[in-house]
């Protein structure tokens, strides 16, 4: 199978990259600057012999939600980086020859809202009604139109990845790692994680499976709670959590409307991908998740 993936320079599609040669798949990269191909979001430019060959797309594209702060210029980038990248994609295919049998795009767990406290958030769930759900639900309603094509739509809401080369576990592990981490807030927000070796591998499943279709949690079967989570990361850096918890009116000083990121938290159920893919995790526990991966 040929892939075309967006955003294939960031930690997900560097690994899935890597993921899918091994797997016999020939891959090409669409971005900016620096891949196979080019594309300018901005000004509605793809270059369509980016589609020579391909049987799928990969849409990872997309800026990233916590890198800075939430002004209503950056909200609007955060958006239309992921709408206009798809309707970038639609248009170029409705406009060229091509042999594109399925897309699989990312998506997210913020489809819920920022924190949705013990729900039990499935595929049905009500959307959230925060900036991230808002601009979730924009960016999978971004890719339907791929579907008037024939062709088959797969979304993965993805939740916290673990790597070690790079994304959230970096960032949570530094501060506790040099003697200043602390739980955020209150600490029993529930945290939905995946390994990024299990994530790679649902995205490549995406692929190949033909009865995969819709919208599945990209999520482990164990979420936890953030205190716990911290707690966990501690004992295998080897160093005591100093600080006391941070509470959530200071963060909201310090981050603003960001800090819904870190104080809220989500449950997420993965028995949809499980039963309907017979999807088997290779990690389900955050402790064994976290044995192997590399912190600083």
């Amino acid at each position: 199978m040929h892939i075309l993936i967006t955003g294939g320079t960031g930690l997900i599609g560097r690994t899935l990259t890597e993921k899918l040669a091994s797997e016999g798949h020939t891959v090409a990269i669409l971005s900016r600057s620096g891949g196979d191909f080019t594309w300018n979001v901005k000004e509605h430019y793809m270059d369509p012999l980016a589609l020579q060959n391909v049987d799928a797309i990969v849409h990872l594209a997309g800026a990233g939600i916590a890198e800075k702060r939430w002004s209503v210029a950056r909200k609007k980038e955060i958006v239309d980086s992921r709408v206009e990248s798809a309707r970038l994609l639609v248009d170029t295919l409705v406009n060229n020859k091509h042999q594109v049998k399925t897309v699989v795009s990312a998506s997210g767990i913020g489809y819920y809202g920022s924190d949705t406290a013990e729900l039990n958030c499935t595929e049905l769930s009500n959307p959230g009604s925060d900036f991230v759900a808002e601009c979730t639900q924009e960016w999978e309603k971004s890719v339907d139109p791929f579907t008037d094509q024939g062709i088959r739509v797969v979304k993965l809401r993805t939740g916290l990845v673990m790597a070690s080369q790079g994304g959230i576990f970096r960032v949570l592990t530094r501060p506790v790692y040099w003697f200043i981490g602390a739980i955020l807030g209150t600490g029993k927000q529930w945290q939905s994680w995946i390994h990024i070796d299990d994530l790679v591998e649902i995205f490549h499943q995406s692929l190949i499976n033909s009865s995969a279709t819709g919208v599945y949690n990209a999520v482990a079967p164990e979420p936890i709670r953030h205190g716990e989570m911290i707690q966990i990361i501690a004992k295998k850096l080897k160093r005591p959590l100093i600080f006391p918890a941070i509470p959530t009116w200071f963060l909201k000083i310090i981050l603003g409307e960001m800090a819904d990121l870190v104080t809220g938290g989500n449950f997420v159920s993965s028995q949809k991908i499980q039963k309907e893919l017979t999807f088997t995790f290779k990690f389900t526990s955050f402790a064994e998740a976290i044995k192997k991966l590399t912190y600083v």
